[in-house]
């Protein structure tokens, strides 16, 4: 086959959809520009005499249309010889669009399955039309970041076969295989579940579909090679280990800013209760003066009028003072469990060597020095509590 362009046949036999001369004829000028010849092939039947003279043959989404068994076995002993071979399918699998393409790719460890994918977040405009990232770096995804697959459905991919493309986290279904590929003999196999990925106007609007399409006929025709599984494992791996590491870094330095947050605070809220300490003071006063003028009406009324008022409407000063004294004595009993149990927690987070050292000694000093206010405090309080009670 060297010494001349690589021929790519498009199946026209099974009433597909994706045709050469109308769905796909930015697929075919951009293979051309590639320097690989296209050509439909119309003869019925398929017969393996008239593949001999191609590298790969695509069948686009056939529509109510099934392959004969004999088709199927040519297909089959096509790959294993060195032919390759693109099985595209679309929404609903075989069973939605009355096709038999998983009787041939089945065999390679793939099939279609009758799923219809959206996905809510990741998507060109419509929940139908997603944006799919889960992209492994292998010969046919080289330079793709991410590949629009339209309308698409869901692959079954066994240990034969391997996933290119899957579905994300949020997508219906969610990660499930929309492209995968498979070796056997000689040959090389290609299955997307949306033929819409090579479609004008569609999916060959993106720009990641257009060079997944030329990396995927270089390689179903053997023009690149295949690497070698340890590298895709190895490079899957890092990527991995990137998105690991960045979620971690992300995410610790959110609880830093959570903790820096409500260490800051506990003081702020020290100081707003000290503003409201002296409103309290102002209105102790207030009821302290109204005290002594209601006793001093009803001294003046019982004198003059001989009329008898009960004088203790009020608590004494006494009364008043321990009332207060037990109430601040509680309030600072809460506020040293709280603030405790916020430096067992930064604690805890430092042992378990979630929280860098700085960011401990900075946090876990600042709560020291509120604790023994705190407890400076209330050691007072019970002390003036003492000498009001004896």
């Amino acid at each position: 086959m060297s010494g001349r362009r690589k021929l790519i046949l498009f199946d026209q036999t099974q009433n597909e959809r994706g045709r050469l001369d109308t769905t796909y004829s930015q697929l075919a000028k951009i293979l051309q520009d590639n320097d690989f010849d296209v050509e439909p092939y119309t003869e019925y039947m398929i017969l393996a005499k008239n593949l001999e003279r191609a590298d790969a043959i695509v069948f686009g989404c056939p529509n109510s249309s099934k392959l004969r068994p004999a088709e199927i076995d040519i297909l089959k002993r096509y790959v294993k010889k060195g032919g390759g071979l693109m099985l595209l399918s679309l929404s609903g699998g075989d069973r939605g669009l009355m096709n038999n393409l998983s009787q041939v790719s089945k065999g390679f460890g793939i099939s279609f399955e009758n799923t219809a994918v959206r996905d809510e977040r990741n998507n060109a405009g419509l929940p139908t039309m997603p944006i799919i990232t889960n992209v492994v770096v292998h010969p046919v995804t080289e330079d793709v970041q991410d590949i629009l697959v339209p309308s698409g459905c869901t692959l079954n991919v066994t240990t034969k076969a391997t996933t290119i493309a899957s579905t994300s986290d949020t997508a219906d279904p969610p990660n499930k295989p929309v492209i995968a590929i498979a070796e056997a003999g000689k040959g090389r196999v290609l299955c997307v579940g949306s033929y819409e990925v090579f479609r004008k106007g569609g999916g060959m609007k993106h720009k990641g579909n257009q060079a997944f399409a030329v990396n995927a006929i270089k390689w179903l025709s053997g023009e690149i090679r295949t690497a070698k599984p340890s590298e895709v494992v190895k490079d899957q791996e890092k990527k991995e280990e990137k998105k690991q590491l960045k979620a971690s870094v992300e995410a610790s330095a959110e609880m830093e800013k959570t903790m820096r947050r409500l260490v800051n605070a506990v003081f702020d809220l020290q100081k707003d209760i000290g503003k409201l300490d002296k409103k309290l003071a102002n209105v102790d006063k207030n009821i302290e003066m109204l005290r002594d003028q209601f006793q001093d009406f009803a001294e003046k009324t019982q004198s003059q009028l001989g009329v008898m008022i009960p004088s203790r409407q009020f608590q004494t000063d006494e009364e008043n003072q321990a009332a207060e004294i037990e109430a601040d004595a509680k309030a600072l009993e809460k506020e040293i469990k709280s603030v405790q149990q916020l430096r067992d927690h930064i604690e805890e987070r430092h042992s378990s060597g979630a929280m860098p050292k700085d960011t401990y000694t900075e946090q876990v000093e600042k709560l020291d020095t509120r604790l023994k206010t705190l407890n400076k405090n209330l050691e007072k309080k019970k002390k003036e509590l003492e000498k009001l009670i004896q």
